[in-house]
């Protein structure tokens, strides 16, 4: 997912001495520095984004405005946190990293989310459905296709339909042992149509799993799991994130990515009630920059939300990141909100079918 490495350094933006620069020399918030002796804390994802998060975002932004960010760890599903911290009214987040599956469940049956304020206007660069009244979407990743091009010289696969044409495309399969995404690239395989897959016929998508379950070599479980299993050449062919597909390939493995499949997206959100509400609003607002989504996707695989991102990207780099236009145009976004209300029955009857 979102927790890859970079596949170099040397794959900087040419956009990242702008960005620095822009950084050096505040513009836009100089007439605001009264909020100089301000802080914010900001909870993200932790982990291996982290730091990329912190560069691109929480320092710059601190030496533009003077506000102070305090960027602390959530848990993986932080709508509980999220609810108690607004209905004690203790507000030890101002803003949170959040996918739009929480976003739903934070809305219904009772709003915990503040208006982001951003006035359309300012949001026409941002790709569509990434920017709504509460919630700024700026980190990107596919669920893609990984595939040895070695092993598969002069016949490389073209579609999900090739993964499951073992006779054509024989090789040790790996597969994410998880009913999310799975069951869509299983509907993709069978020849239904990205924007036909929602809501997802179940039954539909699980006898399709029937055909490659015993061609499957390896079920992973985790994102470094699959780095591993596709650097080491355990598997020949297998579903992936996009960055964790990327990290086994700046360690050398000969692999190439098919951009057919979905994408998913994390972004920011402000707490109800937060006392701290216009100084959070100018952070997310800050998020939307363009040289700031870019220097945020020179140091992790994940593509900006925002198009004109890609001016500040060298095309080599670019080619990696799933919102560039010709890599996006192959991905079907992850309906999050279906996902919320079926995970459990799905999870549950996957499960059961590992079982055999």
């Amino acid at each position: 997912m979102s927790d890859a490495k970079n596949i170099s350094r040397r794959n900087v933006i040419k956009g990242a001495g702008v960005a620095t620069a822009a950084i050096a020399v505040p513009s836009v918030w100089t007439g605001n520095r009264a909020f100089g002796a301000e802080t914010i804390t900001v909870a993200d994802v932790g982990g291996a984004v982290a730091p990329a998060i912190r560069t691109a975002f929480y320092l710059p932004f601190e030496k533009e405005t003077g506000i102070k960010v305090i960027g602390v760890a959530h848990d993986a599903d932080p709508v509980t946190q999220f609810k108690l911290l607004v209905d004690a009214k203790t507000y030890i987040w101002d803003v949170s990293m959040v996918t739009q599956d929480h976003v739903a469940r934070l809305t219904q049956p009772k709003n915990y989310l503040a208006d982001l304020n951003i006035p359309a206007a300012k949001g026409q660069d941002i790709l569509p459905g990434m920017l709504t009244n509460n919630w700024l979407g700026f980190s990107v990743f596919g669920i893609v296709m990984a595939y040895n091009k070695e092993k598969f010289a002069g016949n490389p696969p073209t579609s999900w339909a090739d993964y499951w044409n073992t006779q054509a495309f024989p090789g040790r399969r790996g597969l994410y042992k998880s009913p999310w995404g799975v069951l869509e690239l299983a509907l993709l395989a069978d020849g239904v149509a990205g924007k036909d897959l929602y809501p997802l016929d179940v039954d539909r998508a699980f006898k399709k799993l029937d055909q490659i379950r015993g061609d499957v070599a390896v079920w992973w479980s985790a994102g470094a799991q699959n780095t591993q299993t596709l650097q080491n050449g355990e598997v020949d062919i297998s579903d992936t994130w996009s960055a964790r597909g990327y990290a086994a390939i700046a360690s050398g493995a000969p692999l190439s990515l098919l951009w057919q499949g979905l994408y998913s997206v994390d972004g920011w959100s402000i707490p109800l009630g937060t006392p701290k509400l216009d100084l959070a609003r100018k952070f997310v607002e800050f998020c939307m920059r363009p040289e700031q989504q870019a220097v945020y996707s020179s140091l992790i695989t994940n593509g900006p939300s925002n198009k004109r991102a890609f001016e500040f990207i060298a095309p080599d780099r670019a080619g990696t990141l799933p919102t560039a236009p010709a890599n996006f145009k192959g991905l079907t976004e992850l309906d999050s909100v279906w996902w919320g209300n079926n995970y459990d029955a799905a999870n549950e009857r996957f499960q059961e079918w590992m079982l055999g």
